[in-house]
């Protein structure tokens, strides 16, 4: 390269250098500049504050878990009652300890025999790629009058 050249990329690049230096001051009363600026600016604080947010982790990551039956607080007078719902695609789902597979469209069901009482149901559901929901539903076994 030549001299000229060379004398030219740094004389630019202390012009835009020094634009921006302007602009950070806030001394150039061109609104279209300093927009430029600001709004870089506020994207950047945005996704700092975001980052620096802790949050738990949600109880549904990227898993559907909808339970069609039984409903939240009915009552029952047969021990035995279906369990039913829909998830993703070969999730495995749990009711309490007894373990079962969703189908191809994501629906299960299985057979579930309740206690005397108030009995508490945690249903969860889980698939390949680590994904996790859980539900709770409570339900009511009165066989006596």
């Amino acid at each position: 390269m030549r001299k000229g050249n060379i004398r030219l990329i740094i004389f630019f690049l202390l012009f835009f250098g020094l634009l921006i230096f302007l602009i950070k001051q806030k001394r150039i009363n061109n609104p279209k500049l300093r927009n430029i600026f600001q709004n870089n600016q506020i994207t950047n604080q945005t996704s700092l504050n975001q980052e620096e947010i802790p949050t738990a982790e949600p109880v549904a990551k990227g898993l559907i878990l909808e339970i069609i039956e039984p409903k939240e607080n009915v009552t029952y007078n047969n021990p035995s009652i279906k369990v039913s719902g829909k998830t993703s695609a070969y999730a495995e789902v749990y009711v309490n300890d007894i373990q079962t597979k969703a189908d191809e469209k994501g629906y299960f069901s299985l057979n579930y025999n309740l206690d005397e009482g108030e009995n508490l149901l945690i249903i969860t559901a889980n698939d390949q790629d680590g994904n996790y929901a859980e539900k709770e539903i409570t339900v009511f076994l009165q066989t006596q009058e």
